[in-house]
């Protein structure tokens, strides 16, 4: 039988061990998780960056859209507001029969008023 201070001597270094062996894994296990984390966070960043460049391209060609069809509505009412004031200066009764017959089409598609009950 061996005496208890060797046996106590051995005890003690096999827990010195085992913590030794546990901080190593421990480490290991926070050192794993960090890259995980990193490669997370730097994916997610990449992610955004990419979704951010391709909204903001996004907008640009709906804000180029938007000046081009400003633009056009621009030139046509120019080409309508020229056309009217010809008519206007050359064909003057005729502006104003257009305009009767416009009228006269809204009259009718507007409802017909309800006689009153009392007139029955």
């Amino acid at each position: 039988m061996k005496p208890f201070g060797e046996t106590a001597r051995e005890t003690r270094a096999k827990a010195s061990e085992l913590a030794e062996k546990t901080a190593e894994n421990a480490r290991l296990t926070a050192e794993g998780a960090k890259a995980r984390i990193q490669d997370g966070y730097g994916r997610a960043r990449a992610a955004t960056e990419d979704f951010a460049a391709k909204a903001s391209e996004q907008a640009g060609v709906a804000r180029e859209a938007a000046g081009e069809a400003l633009e056009k509505g621009k030139a046509q009412a120019k080409r309508a507001n020229s056309k009217l004031k010809d008519v206007a200066e050359k064909q003057p009764l005729t502006l104003v029969a257009g305009a009767v017959a416009i009228g006269a089409l809204l009259g009718s598609l507007l409802p017909k008023g309800r006689k009153d009950d009392a007139d029955s």
